[in-house]
């Protein structure tokens, strides 16, 4: 029966019936809360500083053979050495970039009773402007502190190694125009004021450098570059040919630069890459020529990085020539010197922040002069913190 009650059908007048009755009750249901609208906004996020800061700390120990870069008695020590460094930048996020380093070095001989201490600071500065895909400019300024023994034999236009405190204070703009096709120039004048304890008398420098370059590749670059620069002393006076001071006159050195530097990553990764100098220096006084020389250097560095290690191996060397200084008093030889140094730099990480380094450096200075030339080797391992 059931099942022929569910086949049977309404006839039109009862479901006219039926669905006036369904129309009566719809309204006497209770009502039911619409749900509100999804919030599809996203969260804000957090907004990004184009500022950011790296710190680091670096402590190490070692030994230096020669700390007094004697020709005649050398003495070794053992020392130690600490290092800060700061560095404030700011991502060219429109079109101006800003970066700052400061870094402060204290090293502390504890045998030598020729030199106790050495100590360097640096602070440098620089601000760069981007205008448009082709011209670009940027201007720094520096400060380096320096009191140690150091080879002048480049500043003072003879073979000369001193204990010295100086100051430098420098100053350069650069304006750089892309053009072509990955190549650029660039025109950079510089000024310089360098102050020294007594007896070294203080200078200024100044001049215009101009470079040609073109990148290619993985970040590979090549560039020529031509600098000149003038040097007038504070009080230091002209020499004759046979040293002697000229009273009442003023020195001032004319020098010309030119360098060759080919850096080049020669694998896509860039786990090697190699760096080439070579370069011409000149200089000229403005007297008899007493004090003029001519340099030619050239350096290679290569380094492998395979994180966590990094390894750098750099060759340098340096050829001078004063051909109006005597190597002695009445002599026809001139004064000739060569220099070459070694250095081999092994670093790995350890964690994020901390890195384990060895370093060591080989200089050898020969000269036709008695009592110039000089061999000192030097080697120190620490571990380095940024924070």
């Amino acid at each position: 029966m059931l099942a022929r009650m569910g086949t049977t059908r309404l006839s039109k007048p009862d479901r006219w019936l039926a669905g006036l009755a369904l129309l009566c009750f719809v309204p006497l249901l209770p009502a039911q809360p619409v749900p509100p609208p999804l919030d599809l906004s996203l969260p804000d996020l957090p907004t990004l500083s184009p500022w950011d800061a790296v710190f680091t700390l670096q402590n190490s120990a070692g030994y230096k053979d020669n700390v007094s870069l004697s020709a005649v008695r050398p003495t070794g020590s053992a020392f130690v050495r600490n290092q800060l460094e700061a560095m404030v930048f700011r991502l060219p996020l429109d079109g101006w970039e800003f970066n700052a380093f400061v870094s402060g070095e204290d090293t502390r001989f504890l045998t030598s009773e020729v030199v106790d201490r050495e100590q360097n600071a640096l602070a440098h500065a620089q601000l760069k402007k981007t205008w448009s895909e082709q011209w670009s400019s940027r201007l720094s300024g520096q400060y380096f502190y320096q009191n140690q023994v150091v080879d002048l034999s480049t500043s003072l236009a003879t073979p000369t190694v001193l204990a010295v405190q100086s100051h430098t204070y420098s100053a350069h703009f650069a304006v750089r125009r892309m053009f072509a096709e990955r190549w650029w120039w660039e025109l950079e004048p510089t000024l310089t004021r360098q102050d020294f304890n007594s007896p070294l008398d203080d200078y200024w420098e100044g001049g215009p450098k101009l470079s040609l370059g073109r990148t290619y590749g993985q970040r590979s670059e090549a560039t020529v570059s031509y600098e000149l620069n003038h040097r007038p002393y504070d009080h230091r006076e002209q020499s004759t040919r046979a040293a002697a001071a000229i009273p009442g006159s003023a020195l001032a050195f004319t020098q010309h630069r030119a360098q060759l530097t080919w850096k080049h990553h020669w694998d896509e990764p860039r786990r090697w890459r190699t760096t080439a100098k070579l370069s011409y220096e000149s200089s000229h006084d403005n007297g008899p020529g007493y004090y003029d020389f001519r340099k030619w250097q050239v350096s290679q560095q290569v380094r492998w990085t395979a994180p966590p290690w990094e390894v750098s191996f750099t060759g340098r060397f340096a050829d001078y020539q004063y051909p109006h200084q005597p190597v002695a008093p009445g002599s026809p030889r001139a004064i000739e010197r060569t220099d070459f140094s070694l250095n081999l730099r092994l670093e790995r990480t350890f964690a994020k922040r901390l890195k384990w380094f060895l370093d060591y450096d080989f200089e050898r200075s020969l000269a036709n002069q008695p009592a110039t030339g000089y061999a000192v080797n030097f080697v120190h391992s620490g571990v380095s913190w940024d924070f």
